[in-house]
């Protein structure tokens, strides 16, 4: 049948359709897990391509150039794909990426890992640079997130992250890299790690009970907790104090939580609604510095404060700025003391000393302490 359709074709078709055929390429897939999703991806097997020279600036560029060769653009659509279906943000689509990698090459070196990262992230359209020291190879991506415990580069007045060091320890620290001058990418995209979003993974529902009191009444809340979202959040970057505190509930926490908030604080003034939340933030957690829970600095965003037995002022703060604009859509400032971190909201009846802001007066409503208080309008001691 083959044969007999091929005397069909005009002649003027016959070099397409043997370009078509002779590039063809048999693909395979992979399965796995990506949180809570399963993922299937499809690739062309030769993308496992061996790296076996020096790190050198002609055996980069003639390693990328061979890749170029390899049908890569299922693997690249297949990342694309799940990255709109899960609102992944750049972060986690890297993550995703690597976990690909990690089941398509298991016994790549983490040298060939790291090129081959590079490679689909050029092609992914990202802004990206290849580092080598050694025999150590770096990725770093342009960002212009705020990015802390990681290397950075500055190159024509942009701030590239190092993206391979938040996963591997530098065996050669503090001495300088080779920035390979070459681009895989020329007109790539910034890299961003800010969760403005959270992705539409499937939820993993942990039910969590707290208690306050407020004017000599107890109040019991049970929320449903996404641990989903916290296990995405065990290994992230630590980002800008910004991104933390507004970064959004996750759906099931918000509809399990501000329909109880909002019974309590019907009929409630602005002022008292005010004193209930910080009451609510000091009274129903446990605090504790991160340096003796963790072991390390460890911000959290709104659902972590829920899921872990402890919090301390950030992460209280994240809390009260997202309960005070989802209840009440107030102005509000982040105010940073040198061992403290507290938020001032913007309102019309004085309550105590303000903050003169663009304008407006804020007040400050510590969402840490005093511990079982109402009081709002000082600055904490």
């Amino acid at each position: 049948m083959q044969a007999t359709f091929k005397l069909f074709i005009p002649f003027a078709f016959l070099p397409f359709c043997f370009a078509f055929f002779t590039q063809s390429s048999t693909l395979e897939s992979t399965e796995f897990s990506f949180y809570s999703e399963d993922i299937m991806l499809h690739y062309d097997a030769s993308i496992d391509l061996p790296f076996n020279q020096v790190l050198e600036e002609q055996s980069i560029v003639n390693y990328y150039e061979q890749l170029e060769e390899i049908n890569f653009e299922p693997l690249v659509k297949g990342i694309k794909k799940y990255q709109v279906q899960f609102d992944l943000n750049d972060w986690l689509m890297y993550e995703l990426t690597q976990k690909a990698i990690g089941n398509i090459a298991p016994k790549q070196s983490q040298k060939e890992k790291v090129l081959l990262t590079w490679f689909l992230l050029s092609k992914l359209n990202y802004d990206t640079r290849f580092a080598f020291l050694k025999n150590e190879a770096l990725i770093y991506v342009r960002s212009n997130d705020d990015i802390f415990e990681t290397p950075l580069i500055e190159e024509g007045g942009n701030k590239f992250v190092g993206l391979t060091e938040m996963q591997y320890k530098r065996t050669s620290n503090n001495k300088a890299v080779y920035l390979l001058n070459f681009l895989g990418a020329p007109n790539g995209k910034p890299f961003t790690f800010s969760l403005s979003s959270l992705p539409k993974l499937k939820p993993d529902l942990q039910q969590k009970k707290f208690q306050f009191e407020w004017v000599d009444q107890q109040h019991n809340i049970t929320v449903q907790c996404d641990r989903t979202i916290v296990n995405l959040m065990k290994k992230y970057p630590v980002i800008g104090e910004t991104d933390y505190i507004k970064t959004p509930f996750s759906t099931d926490l918000k509809k399990s939580l501000l329909p109880q908030i909002k019974k309590i604080i019907a009929g409630k003034n602005i002022v008292e609604t005010l004193q209930i939340l910080t009451t609510f933030t000091r009274s129903a957690f446990t605090y504790k510095e991160d340096e003796s829970y963790f072991g390390r600095s460890k911000p959290m965003i709104r659902e972590e404060v829920f899921f872990y037995p402890y919090s301390d002022c950030e992460d209280r703060s994240a809390l009260f700025y997202g309960l005070v604009d989802e209840l009440l859509g107030l102005p509000m400032i982040i105010v940073a003391f040198p061992d403290h971190l507290t938020v001032a909201v913007a309102l019309d009846q004085p309550i105590g000393p303000s903050i003169q802001y663009k304008g407006k007066k804020f007040y400050i409503c510590d969402p840490t302490g005093p511990s079982n208080s109402t009081e709002i309008g000082s600055v904490p001691r």
